[in-house]
């Protein structure tokens, strides 16, 4: 299993993010991970749902495009992630959260040079488009300042993508399916593409780890290569592992962009 560096070895400055309280009667703040935002910004006590009213209008699925303009809607993506974790705010220690961390995340002082982190005990399977996470615990925080969120890729069990993802698209007023899914131990860093504003957010603030579906099929011309016979169907299925000619690294580029799509921003309870 490669490891995942600590420190980035540029001299950029490194992202921060701050993890506000989630509610008023708490003292930690919760870490998600989804693309559906319609799901990561569901509220984390009945109560709260309740004040949501049937008003709302629901929010568009996820999708992307390929290269060429072919619009594919999410409607499944998970994954296997290992080693899930973030540096301790400057200057904490973990004596400081003592009774503040649920049972899934442990803390680590520093120690020869290393930063004290928070990490998950062990592997969580993440459905992205639900925003949950098993084993189900909330992923409970302290608040405060910290630099990106890091994992890694693996796989549960040995016969298991590390992620899997289906997405729907209309192909001569077809419906059709692309199917994902690949092993991988790659590093997955979840960071702003900007700092984000530390100062603000307030209770309902929230911190989600997310991937960036916008780029997962650049320079992937899915509509040509289906025309030209670069891809093939298997019935209504397209995998893009059949590619060949302008499409003939498609799988390889699609999983490559994917690996590097995370990203990490703040969201509100709704």
């Amino acid at each position: 299993m490669p490891s995942i560096p600590w420190l980035r070895a540029s001299g950029l400055a490194v992202a921060v993010l701050c993890l506000s309280a989630c509610d008023s009667g708490s003292d930690t703040t919760e870490l998600r991970f989804g693309i559906n935002p319609s799901t990561y910004t569901r509220p984390l006590t009945a109560e709260s749902s309740s004040r949501r009213t049937a008003m709302e209008s629901p929010l568009p699925p996820p999708s992307f495009r390929s290269d060429d303009g072919l619009v594919f809607t999410v409607e499944s993506a998970s994954a296997t992630l290992f080693d899930v974790r973030l540096y301790l705010p400057p200057g904490r220690e973990c004596s400081d959260y003592e009774g503040q961390l649920d049972p899934l995340i442990t803390c680590t002082d520093a120690v020869d040079g290393k930063p004290g982190m928070l990490s998950a005990r062990e592997p969580l399977e993440v459905d992205w488009m639900n925003a949950t996470v098993l084993p189900d615990w909330p992923l409970r925080i302290p608040p405060g300042i910290y630099g990106s969120v890091e994992a890694r890729l693996g796989q549960s069990a040995p016969a298991l993508p590390s992620f899997s993802m289906n997405a729907s698209f209309t192909w001569k007023d077809q419906r059709h399916v692309l199917e994902v899914a690949f092993p991988s131990t790659a590093p997955l860093r979840f960071e702003a593409r900007d700092p984000l504003d530390i100062l603000s957010g307030g209770e309902s603030a929230l911190v989600v780890g997310s991937l960036e579906l916008t780029t997962w099929l650049d320079f992937i011309p899915v509509e040509a290569c289906l025309a030209s016979g670069d891809l093939t169907l298997d019935g209504t299925t397209l995998r893009l592992e059949t590619g060949k000619g302008e499409c003939a690294d498609a799988a390889v580029r699609m999983q490559d962009q994917i690996e590097t799509s995370a990203k990490v921003l703040r969201a509100s309870h709704r």
